[in-house]
This record gives structure tokens, C-alpha cells and sequence, in this order.
């Protein structure tokens, strides 16, 4: 049966996960829209719009053992921005994205063992910036984006061991530029993204064997856009992005997908308002984030990193019954109904520092003291996350 319980603020020790991001060496320029990966241990920032908005063909690579970056010889193609890129068999492939002037549909791989750079089959489909990539084995999936006409809703195959291309079936959902994608548990999801004034928030899985798409559940946060994305240990993430006015959110929010219950569940952001087009490499079980534009309009140059395998493995939803936290945002009182066996509740700041706790047996929670902001509320069974859900204090 439902219980509906409050909050009642009481300041206790840490008692879960404290991940925190770390600020490593700084990338030698600025950038946004980035072509970004990780082979063999280390990371890659390709091509992308530099601090006074031109298209480049830089490379540069970062060791994180000595928490160093190199200048690798330039990329060969066209100096571009609005490029994508992926990982297979230790192999990258990119291409794509615009000149100052051109749309480009050009594709290449890059073999990190001699520095070589290989033009492949250019892609069969129009000449567009902002697509999605996604590399499952053998075989490269790209669509979306936006060409001279538009934007796209249509999907290309790439096999690896023929250098052919192949259209695929459309996306169902409208044509975008600027989505989310990954490769999840070894299937392909896609989705986000905007068209015009319009923020998305539908989410797509493609059966790559029936060449079929099937609408997920709608992601739960804001409609989002031109953020980055990485895959580990069968799930999926997305980080940061403009939100649903296509313009900064408060935090660089990160969300993990479980394709196994297509579940959302928030993590800690990384610091500062979210970024336009920033880049991304995973390296081992960290995140290491870079690049974009933020609030203030600058083209940072920081590196952060975060060890996501403790809370990848840690945190666990539960989506048996409903769970509510409101008002949302709130002042002064929250409160949640919950259909599930819960054992306490915490209240988290974006931190990850755990500032108020419940036993369940406390009917109120007073947060008129909290600063304004965002907080998460963990409902706990036994000391294993069920579920997290955010609340937004105001003043």
C-alpha cells in the first residue's frame, strides 16, 4: 500500500558513493564540437571549431598516465566542426560535419598503433553535419543530422569488411540534428535532439536484425541537446547539452540508461552550467570530459574526469510501482508517495554530499533553510539505491 511520508532534516556523515570530478591538464585550445575517442588507454580530440570559430583539422591526444597532452599531425580531410566519430576493433572511424562553407559526407579510419589515417567510401546518403554514430562489431550505423534541405530522419549501414554502405529504415520520430546515441548492451539507441525551435525527448531502439525501430519510454528530464554521450558496462549515458530552450541548464547533468528495463537514472553533474557540444572520451572506468561553450560564452580548454564504475555498479532503479517527490520544485516541504519496500530516505546535494536523512518514521521535512538549487532524493531498501529522483529548491 502507498505511504505517503515527509522529509525531516537531519544533517548526517556520508554514508554512499562520493565520486567527485577532478580537473586533469588542460586541452591546448578550446573547442566545440570536437570529434572525440579513446583507443588503446588514450584519448583523442579531432578537428572541431576553435576560440575564434573557425574549423580546424587539429588532433591532439592525451596520455592520463602522465595527465598529458600531445599535437598528433593534422587530420588529412577538410578542416571541419560538426563531425562524429566512433570506435571499432580498435579502429576509429569519422567523418562527416561541415566546413566553414560545405556540408561533408566524407569518412575515414584512423589506426592509433602507426598514426595512419585510411578515406573510405563516402556514405551513400546526402552530405549533413550533426548525425549520430554508433559502432556495433563490425558494422557502423549513422543517420539523423541535418543537410542543405534540413533535418533527417533517415539511417545508413556501414560494413566494415566490405567498405559499402547501406540505408536502413527511417527513424520513426521526426528528423533532427544535434541527437544522443549509443551502442547499450550491444543494441542501438538514438533519440533527443531538436529541430527548429523544437527540443525532443523521445528515445529510439533499432532491431538491427528486422531493421525495425521501437519507441522507448520518453526520457524523463528536460528535452536535450548537443551534449555528449559514452557507453560502459552495458549501459548508456548521456552528459550535459542544452536543455528544452535550447540554451544552459544550472547543472552538466549526466543520466545512465538501462536497456535492460529502459530506465533513466541521474548522476552527479560535472561542475558548472551544462555545455553546448563539448566532447568526451571513456578511458578505463573514467569519464573524461572536455570542450564546448559555456553560459558565458567562452570556449573552455579544462579537462574533468570522473570514476563512474562504483556508482555504475552501485546504483540499481527499481521500477516496480510509483514513486513521486512533490511539490517539485518546492520551498519549503517535500514529500513523496512510494510503492516499493523502502527502508530510509537521503536527500543529496549536486556534490554528492548527503545532507538530510529520513527513517521513514518523521512525517515532515522543512527545506526552507536549503540554498536554491538542485538536490537528489535516494530511496533506499536496505542500503542498495532503488531509485533517484530529482527536486529543484526555489526562492
Amino acid at each position: 500500500m502507498k505511504k505517503l511520508i515527509f522529509l525531516f532534516a537531519l544533517i548526517i556523515g556520508f554514508v554512499t558513493d562520493a565520486q567527485s570530478w577532478v580537473t586533469k591538464a588542460d586541452v591546448p585550445a578550446g573547442r566545440h564540437h570536437p570529434i572525440s575517442f579513446s583507443l588503446n588507454g588514450k584519448g583523442y580530440a579531432v578537428t572541431g571549431t576553435d576560440s575564434i570559430g573557425q574549423s580546424t583539422d587539429d588532433v591532439y591526444e592525451y596520455d592520463p598516465i602522465s595527465d598529458t597532452w600531445n599535437v598528433l599531425s593534422d587530420f588529412p580531410g577538410l578542416a571541419r566542426s560538426y563531425g562524429i566519430g566512433t570506435v571499432a576493433n580498435g579502429i576509429a572511424y569519422l567523418g562527416f560535419g561541415a566546413t566553414d562553407t560545405t556540408y561533408l559526407k566524407d569518412f575515414w579510419s584512423f589506426d592509433p598503433t602507426n598514426g595512419t589515417y585510411t578515406q573510405l567510401a563516402n556514405c551513400g546518403c546526402s552530405s549533413r553535419k550533426h548525425p549520430a554514430m554508433i559502432s556495433i562489431g563490425n558494422r557502423i550505423y549513422v543517420g539523423l543530422g541535418s543537410d542543405v534541405t534540413g533535418d533527417k530522419n533517415d539511417w545508413w549501414l556501414y560494413r566494415i569488411d566490405d567498405n559499402t554502405w547501406t540505408q536502413l529504415a527511417n527513424l520513426p520520430g521526426l528528423g533532427r540534428h544535434h541527437p544522443f546515441m549509443f551502442n547499450a548492451g550491444g543494441e542501438l539507441f538514438a533519440g533527443l535532439g531538436h529541430s527548429g525551435p523544437t527540443i525532443f525527448k523521445d528515445w529510439y531502439k533499432l532491431d538491427t536484425i528486422s531493421n525495425t525501430w521501437t519507441m522507448m519510454n520518453q526520457f524523463p528530464g528536460e528535452g536535450r541537446v548537443a551534449g555528449t554521450q559514452f557507453n560502459m558496462h552495458g549501459y548508456g549515458f548521456i552528459l550535459s547539452g542544452d536543455g528544452d530552450d535550447h540554451s544552459f541548464m544550472n547543472t552538466g547533468e549526466m543520466w545512465r540508461y538501462n536497456p535492460a528495463t529502459d530506465t533513466w537514472l541521474e548522476f552527479q553533474p560535472h561542475p558548472g552550467n551544462s555545455r553546448w557540444a563539448p566532447g568526451s572520451f571513456v578511458i578505463n572506468n573514467e569519464i573524461f570530459f572536455f570542450g564546448g561553450v559555456n553560459s558565458s560564452s567562452n570556449y573552455p580548454n579544462d579537462l574533468l574526469s570522473f570514476d563512474i564504475s562504483a556508482a555504475t555498479v552501485g546504483f540499481k532503479e527499481n521500477v516496480i510501482g510509483d514513486t513521486y517527490v512533490y511539490p517539485n520544485p518546492a520551498k519549503n516541504i517535500i514529500s513523496w508517495e512510494f510503492d516499493t519496500s523502502i527502508t530510509e530516505v537521503i536527500l543529496i546535494n549536486t556534490l554528492g554530499q548527503v545532507i538530510a536523512s529520513s527513517n521513514l518514521e518523521i512525517e515532515h521535512m522543512n527545506v526552507g533553510h536549503l540554498n536554491q538549487g538542485v538536490y537528489f532524493v535516494q530511496f533506499l531498501s536496505k542500503n542498495e539505491i532503488i531509485k533517484t529522483l530529482k527536486v529543484i529548491i526555489e526562492r
